[in-house]
């Protein structure tokens, strides 16, 4: 299924069943005193072999089909030994039909992930099974990952891979603090956010954006721009109904600056419903928004 929707992009160069991902991996340790600087090193090894290395979905993937993705762990506190407590930093893009340019389509900062880490000892996952924070934590969101991705190449083309991701946060919810359904703006509410019956034009608008709109901006600007329009008024939709859905603000933290960039060009009445559509989502970055008008 993923190669029928990529031929559009990538020469068919053999059948090689790659995985999935294609995950950098940063871990960044300011101020740490305690634990030996090497461990972070293997820590940062095994989290780009668990992550590259498993093989998440059914599908198959070409080498150069993976989805790039980002991962970088900022370790803030050593609470015992061999226990820490970090934020992570997530992005994940695809690439635009046509073009050599990439589209983000998630950004995400969770803070505060409390896990364990064993040097050498390696990550290890397993479905419907809690072995420990790290290897769950790391699972959901390649899941996620994967989940956003098909979405953008086929309209709910990534509710299997949410619904997996949604069976690790209800497993997790009841084995650590920060899966809690009850905790705002946690794994949890990421999870419930994409898949809310509330939010299905969201996902219809995530397709006509990237396929519809960004795909075929290369060829017709003025025809790609207005599906992105289209695309932004199901999200105004969803805003209305399922006010705060924290699915929303990670697409305005993935997409603003290349909003901003699509709409500099566009005719007035355009940029005035963008402006007004993106100001509500997220009212933090307005003056950016305004710019656009200008």
């Amino acid at each position: 299924m993923r190669l029928i929707y990529l031929l559009f992009f990538l020469a068919v160069v053999g059948q090689v069943d790659a995985q999935e991902l294609l995950a950098t991996v940063k871990v960044a340790t300011p101020k740490l005193q305690k634990t030996d600087p090497k461990v972070f090193k293997t820590m940062e090894q095994s989290i780009k072999d668990f992550l590259n290395g498993q093989k998440w979905t059914e599908d198959y993937f070409e080498d150069n089909e993976r989805i790039k993705c980002s991962f970088q762990i900022t370790i803030k506190e050593e609470l015992s030994d061999n226990v820490f407590k970090a934020d992570l930093a997530i992005k994940s893009s695809r690439p635009i039909y046509n073009s050599s340019q990439e589209t983000v389509v998630f950004s995400h900062l969770d803070k505060e992930i409390e896990f364990g880490y064993q040097e050498y000892q390696p990550i290890q996952f397993v479905r419907n099974t809690y072995s420990d924070e790290l290897s769950q934590v790391l699972a959901f969101y390649a899941y996620i990952i994967i989940g956003l991705d098909y979405d953008t190449f086929s309209p709910e083309g990534g509710s299997p891979f949410f619904q997996t991701a949604g069976e690790i946060a209800q497993l997790a919810s009841q084995e650590s603090k920060g899966w809690s359904p009850s905790t705002q703006r946690n794994r949890y509410q990421i999870f419930e956010s994409i898949t809310n019956s509330r939010s299905k034009p969201y996902r219809q608008a995530m397709y006509e954006y990237h396929r519809q709109g960004l795909d075929v901006m290369a060829d017709d600007v003025v025809g790609g721009r207005a599906k992105i329009m289209d695309a932004l008024e199901k999200i105004d939709r969803v805003n209305s109904d399922f006010l705060n859905a924290f699915i929303l603000q990670i697409f305005a933290n993935s997409k603003s600056t290349e909003l901003v960039e699509i709409f500099k060009e566009a005719p007035s009445s355009q940029k005035s419903r963008f402006i007004t559509i993106m100001s509500k989502i997220d009212a933090t970055k307005a003056r950016i928004f305004r710019q656009v008008g200008r």
